[in-house]
């Protein structure tokens, strides 16, 4: 994800701003970078592959599970330009969750979490996610299961309000179990839909002509995915298919517009009762609506981004973990100018309770 004013939107995880060539004036590189909201999120992104390891609290009727992490790492290409200046940052998470069983297939959640990423020199990608979110679970029938979710989010750029924006995903999942075989796993397969409103509060949309509009800009961003995996004695294997479409009220050229296709494989291991290790790659194809290229007028941006991630945990503790992570990420573009590679390795204590 594009961070500085690319940052406007994220994502693991992705950023922006517009102008191309002819007679438009030039922008920084930084800020012609895409957006998206997620990647950069390590700590999210590991968080929920050690969900082995989380401990629930609390009688049957009411429980209880909280996760706080602290990481320090150092991001080799903090913008995902071809400047390619590094920074150190410090990273932390809580996340609180609460769930209550209303039927003896049914629960109800509700969970509140913060998460800080702080950049000691490029500060404008420093930025703080807030979110809230509720939802229910259960039991369909057999064992295909059904989760509902609404996440309210509040991202803020301290340094750069530009990329803030208040957002709110709203979202289903079903998944199933397959019937046991004489394989040595146990086979799932899921489907997803999710809808993304993002309001930038202080960033204004753009007209036809390429003027301020009085309108903040909106986002409005369709997600399905896919997923197909087994689980075995002392692994998970994951194959993941994504599409979405995101949509923006942001006129001119319509900038922000495209649509993106990701397929993924991760693979989570036991190494020994104490060490787990998780391997994770991807391949993202995005489509731009009509941003033409600074190259070529007549052509579509189109880019292709490579992403692979390596993490080892060792349980220090019955709930406390030490990680070591390292997330790669490349962008093969048809604009030069959007082309990058980036590589972000952290140290980081998970604990859970």
């Amino acid at each position: 994800m594009k961070r500085v004013s690319v940052r406007n939107n994220c994502i693991c995880i992705f950023l922006s701003i517009f102008l191309l060539a002819g007679s438009n004036p030039q922008t920084k590189a930084a800020e012609v970078l895409e957006e998206e909201t997620t990647p950069k999120y390590l700590g999210a992104a590991q968080k929920k592959a050690y969900e082995k390891a989380e401990v629930v609290k609390g009688t049957k009727v009411f429980k209880t599970k909280y996760f706080f992490a602290a990481a320090q790492g150092y991001d080799n290409n903090v913008n995902l330009d071809s400047q390619r200046k590094g920074d150190t940052f410090s990273e932390g998470i809580f996340d609180a969750e609460a769930i209550y069983p209303i039927t003896g297939r049914w629960d109800v959640f509700g969970g509140v979490g913060v998460h800080d990423i702080t950049y000691w020199d490029v500060t404008d990608a420093s930025l703080v996610d807030t979110d809230l979110r509720f939802g229910f679970e259960g039991k369909f029938f057999g064992t295909v299961t059904l989760t509902a979710l609404n996440d309210f989010e509040i991202i803020e750029y301290p340094y750069n309000e530009d990329g803030s924006y208040i957002g709110d995903k709203v979202g289903f999942k079903i998944k199933h179990l397959l019937p046991k075989t004489y394989l040595p796993a146990t086979f799932f397969h899921s489907f997803g839909y999710e809808y993304f409103y993002k309001n930038y509060m202080d960033r204004k949309a753009s007209n036809g002509y390429g003027a301020k509009s009085p309108n903040d800009r909106v986002d409005k961003r369709h997600t399905l995915d896919c997923e197909f995996g087994a689980y075995f004695k002392k692994a998970m294997l994951k194959f993941s298919g994504e599409y979405y479409f995101n949509d923006s009220n942001d006129q001119y050229l319509s900038y922000y517009d495209y649509q993106s296709r990701r397929i993924g494989l991760s693979l989570i291991y036991l190494l020994t009762d104490k060490m787990t290790a998780i391997l994770s790659a991807g391949h993202q194809r995005k489509h731009f609506i009509h941003r033409i290229t600074r190259v070529d007028n007549t052509k579509l941006e189109t880019d292709k981004i490579f992403t692979a991630g390596a993490s080892i945990f060792y349980d220090i503790y019955k709930n406390v973990s030490l990680g070591l992570n390292y997330f790669y990420r490349e962008n093969d573009s048809n604009d030069p100018i959007q082309e990058y590679s980036g590589s972000i390795t952290s140290l980081g204590l998970y604990c859970r309770f």
